[in-house]
């Protein structure tokens, strides 16, 4: 057996003049105040903002670089009658993203429809090949969600159709942006936007509150989910759109949700981040995993309560059959760990034959809880590997591989998460590599 890794620090016990003060003034116990500090808020208005946020953090969309630009091009489409694809993403952030923006278009009378690219046929993000596909079945502008600013080739390929795409993104910047008509994230190099850690659920909102010219609050119901599933940081806009969010989840009138939450318990007067985050998000994220997520889209979108609440049935299966297999390869995944020194090692790469490509970015997750060590989890076959990795705090995952681009295949991700793809013959020198980090 593995025990945990966690290094836990105890802080002193005493308690400072100023800490005192801040917990007299606002009528709370000190360790609150002590917690509060270790998160940086040192000031009464900086804890009251974060205990009590405020609609007006919420940032004008217009401040996000190439927004003008978007709103333009996607009114002239507008006006044209031009053939809209929304290009999404295959986990929850993903599938939120592409439902508001979907549902955002549709109000506005688009000729639109949209495409979550599957996992093991498509990878992640933009696929010249499906893009030509789409092109081909009449797709006159691409929206991307949740991805595409790594996409240059899938890009490339659409200015050379005549076909202009549209980047929404949150992911990682490279050192060269692709080739689009224009790129709303909100670290572009570009951009004085104010607030930098919003998901892809999150700048599909502010895309759709440019396009509607108000705050679309039935949507933020979406972008609870999304940012909550992603694991963005809970701090200024964030906050407020994840606590406004629960509370249009909490009377959401789509039948999907509706039924989904029924099944997983979820009371529809009162949700929490925990049910969301440990029962909503994990059953949408198990689509992708094991299937095409475009009945997650649907899930969200549709009217149709019947339809909805198979779609929930359907989901909330494919949920049980991922948590199966899951606990197969966790258990293969423990006894080649009891196999390792984890007292000379700083980092875990594990690959197995035939794991299941779906699951393994949850199954690192618990392998860097049981160790608190980065972890790669690879399965393997024909020669090849892919996986998903997984880090620490501290532990910055992009900057460590993407370094050694020469040994991928495919690589992307951030600094708490990547997917990446190799040949067998470079596993070595990954394993010396990400150790050497």
């Amino acid at each position: 057996m593995i025990d945990s890794h966690y290094e836990w620090q105890v802080l002193a016990d005493s308690v400072t003049d100023e800490e005192q003060a801040l917990a007299t003034t606002l009528n709370m116990p000190t360790v609150m105040i002590q917690l509060l500090k270790q998160r940086g808020l040192t000031s009464r208005t900086e804890i009251e903002a974060f205990l009590n946020p405020s609609p007006e953090e919420i940032n004008d969309p217009f401040m996000l670089h190439d927004m003008e630009r978007v709103i333009d091009r996607i009114n002239e489409a507008l006006m044209n009658g031009e053939h809209i694809t929304i290009y999404g993403d295959y986990d929850t952030d993903g599938i939120t993203s592409t439902a508001i923006m979907y549902e955002t278009l549709m109000m506005l009378d688009a000729d639109v429809d949209f495409y979550v690219p599957n996992r093991f046929t498509d990878g992640y993000g933009p696929n010249k090949d499906v893009y030509q596909r789409l092109i081909t079945q009449g797709t006159q502008l691409i929206i991307t969600v949740d991805n595409g600013v790594a996409g240059h080739a899938a890009i490339d390929f659409a200015n050379e159709q005549g076909v202009d795409v549209i980047v929404t993104d949150h992911h990682e910047i490279p050192s060269e942006l692709p080739a689009a008509y224009a790129i709303i994230h909100p670290q572009h190099p570009a951009s004085e936007y104010p607030y930098k850690y919003l998901s892809g659920v999150g700048v599909a909102f502010k895309v759709a509150t440019a396009l509607l010219e108000e705050i679309p609050q039935e949507m933020m119901d979406l972008v609870a989910l999304g940012e909550i599933a992603d694991l963005v940081a809970l701090t200024g806009e964030n906050r407020v759109l994840v606590t406004y969010g629960l509370k249009m989840l909490a009377q959401t009138t789509r039948p999907g949700l509706q039924a989904l939450m029924e099944l997983v318990g979820v009371g529809l007067h009162e949700v929490t981040a925990e049910q969301v985050a440990f029962g909503i998000t994990p059953r949408l994220n198990a689509i992708g995993r094991l299937q095409s997520a475009q009945i997650g889209v649907e899930l969200l979108v549709t009217q149709d309560p019947e339809r909805a609440s198979d779609l929930a049935q359907q989901v909330n299966q494919l949920n049980d059959t991922r948590k199966q297999i899951v606990a197969e390869i966790v258990t293969q995944a423990k006894e080649q760990l009891a196999k390792l020194d984890l007292t000379t090692q700083k980092t875990i790469i594990l690959a197995g034959d035939g794991w299941h490509e779906g699951v393994l970015g949850i199954v690192a997750s618990q392998v860097v809880e049981l160790t608190h060590r980065p972890t790669i989890i690879l399965t393997q076959e024909n020669n090849k590997l892919k996986g998903s990795a997984r880090s620490i705090d501290g532990f910055d995952l992009y900057q460590a591989l993407a370094p050694h681009a020469e040994l991928f295949s495919a690589f992307g991700g951030h600094a708490g998460a990547a997917g990446l793809s190799l040949a067998t013959d470079n596993l070595a020198a990954l394993k010396k590599a990400f150790e050497d980090e």
